[in-house]
């Protein structure tokens, strides 16, 4: 996702100053796409990090409707007018695009799954610029974020759902720059789909969608990443009829004497070429997953120089073989990566502080004496709106077939709940619309009724003593997680049981099912979000004031043990080298350990500077 922005790529040059300046201004997503036969229970996994800065974390829902006609424009979809037309507004900019007629029969949405097991996610990656830029369209009425929800409600397969995003752009423009997008269905295919406008003058987008093959995992994060593709194999690989002659027709590709037929022509290095930033800000996220998770233990070096920008011709595979079957927690572990022990590492610098953190303020670039710098761009990030992964069981009847584990904010300090995709309400704590509804997010607003406000107080506090924090958020999670698949094997066994054994699913078993999956979504985000609560207020008893604070039972004070871990060795060297002597004591012995005097009942007032009676203290 980005947020009124445009980040533009210049043909045939480097990373201009433009694009360097805008994109301090831009949000970024990272997606992780996991194939049947990758994952070690052979469903389909879609992750998704949805970043910016003014996104509301907030769990969409969009009740499946049977006529247009009958629906208010103050009824159950609140974007639908009684006329049966739709209306539409700009995810990022929340920007009135229009009205398009709406289909006579919608299917149930939840965040970015729907009832049919389909998921779709996304990651921007701009373009160039006489393609990139949204005013080139200017009476388009679809952009990227009314693309996903309003296809998933029309569409029950990947390949439906490519066909439809592709009509739409077609039939009512492109309000959007460049968009890679993740695609899964029931079925197990998993396609990743890119698309940039048609630029001035013209109506709808150029696209090329390409199936990752079973048994493969993909990535992507802000950067176009389909290079060559096959044009006659429709099973594995769709296109739009102009996806090369547009390109020649603006100028930015011409057909070599060596390849009359165009057969490497690359999507990517076309209309999103590798710049500097293009490959360290984005691309390096997708490096820093498929250096975890691949097969090929030698990926990481060999893409080093790559990720880091100095190498940007030594393009990376659009998709690996994992090392081992995936579960849940390494897709969960891969969107919580700061790329920890990577040449990419910020908790080692001084940026990072006394306690280690892998984040920095943002803007993402910013000057010093004239000269451009930046933060590294981590998966995990501070300023992520809502996160999910999603899982897609093909064993399973539609409206259960897909799990969308969601939470909102970082994905690496918030815990996920599991919603089914055919789920008819949401728990309060997550539910919300948003800038595509045309409802502005009400981030001035705090609720602690609202999970978004707990989850950020978690992380927040989080950021602030990183080194002795992370693990303990980390711990929580995992065991939330693990009690949540605990609890959904005990649901599904529930709901499976209520299957007709002869006939299959009839109608009323059918609505029980969904009943009970909806009400273990709402059970579940409502339980979650009281438990993240009070883990809160656990974890700043424990840290406040720069302590560490553990139960310690022996201890008549306060049954705890109180200890003050101080600052790294390697920060406290930072500090005496740009220092000197400043801080250094005279006597060793002239200011003690006060908290240290107290446990071994030694303390000698007088040693302190200036008395604890003078002083009040």
């Amino acid at each position: 996702m980005r947020i009124v922005h445009y980040h533009y790529r210049h043909i045939g040059a480097t990373f201009s100053l433009l694009a360097a300046s805008l994109l301090t201004l831009s949000s970024a997503c990272t997606n992780i796409l996991v194939t049947p036969g990758a994952s070690a229970n052979g469903d389909a996994m879609i992750a998704y990090n949805a970043d910016s800065g003014n996104l509301m974390g907030q769990l969409y829902h969009y009740p499946a409707t049977k006529s247009a006609v009958d629906v208010d424009v103050d009824g159950v979809n609140g974007n639908v007018n009684g006329n049966g037309m739709r209306k539409v507004w700009n995810w990022d900019t929340a920007r009135y695009l229009g009205e398009i007629p709406e289909d006579p029969l919608t299917y149930n949405v939840v965040g970015n799954t729907n009832e049919h097991g389909l998921v779709i996610a996304e990651t921007t990656f701009g373009g160039i610029e006489i393609l990139a830029d949204p005013k080139h369209q200017p009476d388009a009425r679809i952009d990227y974020g009314s693309l996903i929800y309003i296809t998933l409600q029309r569409s029950k397969t990947a390949r439906e759902a490519i066909q439809t995003m592709a009509n739409l752009m077609d039939a009512f423009g492109y309000a959007s720059e460049g968009e890679s997008f993740s695609i899964a269905d029931v079925k197990g295919e998993v396609w990743i789909m890119e698309v940039i406008g048609r630029g001035e003058g013209k109506v709808g987008a150029v696209w090329v969608a390409v199936k990752v093959p079973d048994g493969m995992m993909a990535a992507h994060s802000n950067q176009a990443r389909i290079q060559t593709f096959p044009r006659d194999d429709p099973d594995n690989c769709l296109y739009s009829h102009d996806v090369i002659d547009l390109a020649k027709e603006i100028g930015v590709y011409e057909t070599p004497n060596d390849d009359p037929q165009d057969e490497h022509f690359s999507f990517s290095d076309t209309y999103d070429p590798v710049t500097f930033m293009g490959a360290r800000a984005s691309d390096a996220r997708t490096w820093s997953i498929f250096s975890m998770l691949a097969e090929d233990t030698e990926f990481e070096k060999k893409y080093e120089k790559y990720a880091m920008g100095q190498d940007p011709t030594n393009r990376m595979p659009l998709w690996i073989k994992p090392l081992q079957k995936l579960i849940f927690q390494d897709v969960s572990s891969a969107m919580a990566n700061h790329y920890e022990g990577t040449a990419l590492r910020s908790d080692k610098d001084v940026g990072a502080g006394p306690y280690a953190t892998p984040y920095r303020a943002r803007p993402l670039t910013w000057k010093y004496d004239d000269v451009m710098y930046h933060n590294e761009r981590s998966v995990a990030t501070q300023q992520t709106g809502w996160n999910f992964i999603a899982q897609i069981r093909s064993d399973m009847p539609p409206p259960i077939s897909s799990i969308l584990w969601f939470a909102v904010d970082d994905s690496s300090t918030s815990p996920r709940f599991p919603v089914y995709g055919g789920s008819t309400a949401v728990s309060d704590a997550y539910s919300g619309k948003g800038t595509q509804d045309g409802v502005p997010s009400p981030l001035l607003e705090f609720d602690i009724g609202k999970a978004f406000w707990v989850q950020n107080m978690v992380s927040n506090l989080c950021y602030t003593r990183w080194s002795s924090a992370f693990p303990l958020v980390q711990t929580k999670i995992k065991t939330i997680h693990s009690s949540f698949e605990d609890e959904i094997a005990l649901v599904d066994q529930q709901m499976m049981a209520m299957m007709d054994k002869t006939t299959g699913t009839n109608d009323e078993n059918l609505d029980g099912i969904i009943n009970i999956a909806t009400a273990f979504g709402v059970r579940s985000g409502d339980r979650l979000h009281k438990e993240w609560f009070q883990f809160y207020g656990e974890l700043f008893a424990r840290l406040r004031d720069f302590y560490v604070i553990e139960e310690d039972p022996s201890d008549p004070i306060c049954n705890c043990k109180v200890m003050e871990v101080g600052m790294a060795s390697t920060w406290k060297a930072r500090i005496v080298e740009e220092t000197g002597s400043h801080y250094k004591c005279v006597d060793d012995d002239s200011v003690p350990d006060l908290l240290a005097a107290m446990s071994t009942h030694t303390l000698d007032t007088q040693k302190l500077r200036g008395s604890m009676s003078s002083s009040g203290e």
